[in-house]
């Protein structure tokens, strides 16, 4: 067994895709990293799962992502939130 079939065998599909947003945003120690990426190199279905993530994470930091609601659309929607939930 090579190093990297080792590390993704001990290492789940569970496991994996429980880690694969922090593991596609960077946020895992170097060496939860490797393990994550050994998985989803050695495991298609993990792999299609990373890579839809990666798809769907580009989509959201694309265009228009810095669209903000308009501020009297925004004071509308929370007053109308304000009045349906009664003042507490």
């Amino acid at each position: 067994m090579t190093p990297d079939t080792t590390a993704a065998s001990d290492f789940d599909c569970e496991a994996a895709l429980a880690q694969l947003d922090d593991y596609l945003k960077r946020e895992l120690t170097p060496e939860l990293a490797d393990r994550v990426r050994a998985h989803v190199e050695a495991c298609a279905p993990c792999f299609r799962q990373m890579r839809y993530a990666e798809r769907f994470l580009s989509l959201l930091r694309g265009p228009g992502s810095e669209l903000r609601c308009p501020d009297p659309l925004r004071l509308r929607i929370a007053d109308a939130l304000r009045a349906e939930g009664g003042d507490h």
